[in-house]
């Protein structure tokens, strides 16, 4: 593909969608935290300055694509049941929130990050709304935050599948572990 830049604002948001689809399928083939700007430029056919021309950095591109997959999950939890399963069908949404804090929210604007958080929080108050239970923001944060961590050690690398084959320290049941930590955490505030 040779490159050929975008000056109407339709072109521009066309080369938008076309990086946020090539860094989606290259996260979804890896992990988020393997793909590199420059996998990102090659995959569209653009050196890195010309990309950094449609996103501010690597994590910018990711946060974005962490708020979309947000968008999705809070728009198909209808009660506190689903929570686990709609995070388990999610993989590619559960490993950027593992990394977002750690790694999406640095190197990124002040401007950014306050956008994300303002709308993610928003996301968060949106699905604590439509659930009947106790703390319904706490339990929906902490769906979240366990998600996070949960999910990096149900898929961990190829090295610490090898070194842990055969016994009983591999934790793969995501979904499972889940669910559990959330019943337990609502038994919890109904007391």
């Amino acid at each position: 593909m040779s490159y050929q830049r975008a000056r109407r604002p339709e072109q521009k948001e066309e080369r938008r969608e076309a990086i946020l689809a090539a860094a989606r399928a290259l996260a979804e083939e890896r992990r988020v935290r393997d793909v590199s700007l420059g996998d990102v430029a090659r995959e569209v056919g653009l050196a890195k300055s010309n990309l950094l021309r449609y996103f501010e950095s690597r994590e910018e591109i990711f946060l974005t694509l962490l708020l979309r997959e947000w968008e999705s999950w809070a728009a198909a939890v209808t009660g506190p049941d689903d929570l686990a399963p709609t995070l388990a069908a999610r993989p590619f949404f559960c490993d950027l929130l593992g990394e977002q804090a750690a790694v999406l929210e640095h190197n990124v604007s002040a401007d950014a990050v306050r956008a994300f958080r303002a709308a993610s929080i928003a996301l968060v108050e949106d699905v604590a709304a439509r659930l009947e239970v106790p703390e319904p923001f706490e339990v929906v944060a902490a769906a979240l935050l366990l998600a996070a961590s949960l999910y990096p050690l149900a898929n961990p690398s190829p090295a610490v599948r090898e070194a842990y084959a055969g016994t009983d320290l591999l934790q793969p049941d995501f979904e499972g572990r889940l669910r559990g930590f959330l019943t337990a955490l609502r038994a919890g505030y109904r007391r």
